[in-house]
C-alpha cells in the first residue's frame, strides 16, 4: 500500500505541475491557436473547464454541488479498491486503482482551488466530437490518468483476474 500511495503523491504533483505551467505559460500569451506539438496528435492550448468531460453539465445550476458528490462517492469506492491492491500479484490493477485515485483527487483539486478544472492537452483526431454536439477534447494529466485507468481495469477484470483464480484453485489442488 506504501507503494501506492507514493504513487499517488507522485502523479498529483505531477497534475498539479502540469496544469500550473498551462496556466503561466500558456495562457498568458494564449490567443486561442493551439500550439502543435505533435500534427494531428497533441497540441498544447488553455482551456477553464467549469463542466465535466466533453462539456457535460456546462449549464446546470447544481454541478458543484453534483462534482463534489460524484467525487466523495468515486474517492469511496477507490479508496476500497485501494484496499485489495497488491503490486506483486496484481500489477495492473492496483495500477488502475492508483491512477483512479490520482486522476480524481487531481481535479478535484483544482475545482476546490479555482472553481474550474485546467485543461491543456488537445487531441485534434477527437475535434470530430465538436461536429456531434460534445465540447472539444481538451483535457489534462488527471484526467489521462482516469483514462488509463479505466482501460487498465477493464482489462484486468475481463482478462486477468479470471487467471488469477485458476492459478489459486490450482495452487490450492496442489498444496491439498
Amino acid at each position: 500500500m506504501l507503494i501506492g500511495l507514493i504513487i499517488i503523491v507522485f502523479l498529483l504533483a505531477v497534475d498539479q505541475v502540469t496544469k500550473y505551467l498551462a496556466f503561466t505559460l500558456i495562457a498568458p500569451g494564449f490567443t486561442g491557436i493551439n500550439r502543435v506539438v505533435i500534427p494531428y496528435l497533441l497540441e498544447l492550448s488553455y482551456f477553464e473547464n467549469p463542466a465535466a468531460s466533453l462539456g457535460m453539465l456546462g449549464d446546470f445550476i447544481y454541478k458543484d454541488l453534483v462534482f463534489f458528490a460524484i467525487t466523495i462517492i468515486a474517492l469511496i469506492i477507490f479508496g476500497y479498491l485501494f484496499t485489495k491492491v497488491d503490486f506483486k500479484k496484481k500489477k495492473t490493477y492496483s495500477i488502475a486503482v492508483v491512477l483512479f485515485i490520482a486522476g480524481t483527487l487531481g481535479n478535484a483539486v483544482d475545482r476546490v482551488i479555482h472553481g474550474f478544472v485546467i485543461d491543456f492537452l488537445h487531441y485534434p483526431f477527437f475535434d470530430f466530437l465538436y461536429q456531434i454536439g460534445l465540447s472539444n477534447f481538451s483535457n489534462n494529466m488527471a484526467d489521462n490518468f482516469l483514462t488509463f485507468g479505466i482501460v487498465l481495469f477493464a482489462i484486468d477484470l475481463l482478462f486477468l483476474e479470471n487467471k488469477r483464480k485458476e492459478k489459486v484453485e490450482v495452487d490450492d489442488i496442489e498444496n491439498n
